[in-house]
């Protein structure tokens, strides 16, 4: 069959993205095919576009690796999904083969999980990449427990709405530093217990002012660059400071001095879940489990129609948005 899909031939900003038709082979052994209701941008598939992701293109390329949409057709040895059935791909899979920017896409079974009944399609596509994130570094990578204060920068992403969400499930206090104060009242409508608009207050001072004197247990930064020592100010003795990006195009320098002093812990973290199947299956009953019981609710800041994916991918790159960036398809 063919579908319409977001394509591109070489690196480059959104002007090298093109929608056209492409071929969505009939599943093989193991595989469904799923006609995509809507789907999510993520920076991940900035990264790829321009080159800097792990996984390279191979061109021309697909990408974008979250949607939901239902089943349309099953391959041989699939007993878990039928035809009809809603469900949503987990974001492990392999952008340039499979690509969920488009209106179909045919893939292995294992990469799709149940959408939950209290979830519409916008909010389905939003789940997975920014809650399983969140859920692998605080729950697997460290332990958050009950009482620990755990400060989200980039606040108003979903990744740090997901991590604000999954602290409080935990019986953590979570606090959102965002540089914006119009973005303030979203933040901590997702779940932060305080918010720190970095902009307009020193966010050391801040920290310790909402702690009373204590420091943030864990801290949780998609950023580095030039502010990272404000973050290791703002860590409690025997904290730790969580990195799972580096969107800033400043040099990140190691706070030696104020690491030693307080005995810090620096941690990396990136999703690779097929690598972890146990840890894959606790962050899936987690996520299900907090969804169905409304603990945990995607947050869509944006939601556009397919014919203006372009403007989604130009969104995206503004860093302007707040909240997930959904694109509907014709089907959606």
């Amino acid at each position: 069959m063919k579908a319409q899909a977001v394509t591109f031939r070489e690196h480059g900003g959104p002007d090298v993205l093109k929608v056209e038709a492409v071929d969505v082979p009939d599943p093989g052994e193991g595989e469904v095919t799923v006609a995509v209701e809507a789907f999510a941008l993520n920076r991940a598939d900035t990264f790829f576009r321009e080159g800097w992701h792990p996984i390279k293109p191979e061109f021309p390329s697909r990408f974008g690796y979250e949607a939901s949409g239902r089943v349309i057709a099953v391959g041989d040895g699939v007993s878990d999904y039928s035809v009809g059935d809603r469900v949503s791909t987990l974001p492990v899979m392999e952008m340039q083969r499979y690509g969920a920017y488009g209106e179909a896409m045919t893939l292995p079974a294992r990469l799709l999980v149940p959408t939950p009944d209290n979830l519409g399609s916008a909010e389905a596509a939003a789940v997975w990449a920014s809650y399983m994130t969140a859920y692998g570094a605080l729950a697997d990578l460290v332990t958050v427990k009950p009482g620990d204060w755990v400060l989200c920068t980039a606040a108003s992403s979903s990744v740090a709405n997901a991590a604000s969400q999954i602290s409080l499930a935990l019986g953590a206090k979570p606090i959102g530093v965002t540089r914006s104060k119009a973005k303030a009242d979203a933040v901590r409508e997702a779940g932060a217990c305080e918010v720190i608009v970095s902009d307009d207050e020193d966010l050391v001072a801040r920290v310790m002012e909402i702690t009373d004197g204590h420091g943030a247990d864990f801290v949780f930064d998609p950023i580095a660059g030039a502010t990272f020592g404000q973050l290791a100010e703002a860590v409690a003795p025997h904290g730790t400071v969580i990195l799972y990006g580096a969107t800033s195009p400043e040099p990140t320098e190691l706070p030696v001095i104020t690491a030693v002093a307080k005995n810090l812990t620096f941690r990396c973290y990136a999703m690779l879940l097929e690598e972890q199947p146990d840890r894959d299956e606790r962050a899936k009953k987690f996520i299900r489990d907090g969804i169905s019981a409304g603990r945990l609710r995607p947050r869509v800041g944006h939601e556009l129609p397919f014919s203006q994916v372009l403007d989604a991918v130009k969104l995206l790159d503004s860093m302007n948005h707040n909240g997930k960036i959904v694109v509907r398809t014709s089907t959606g």
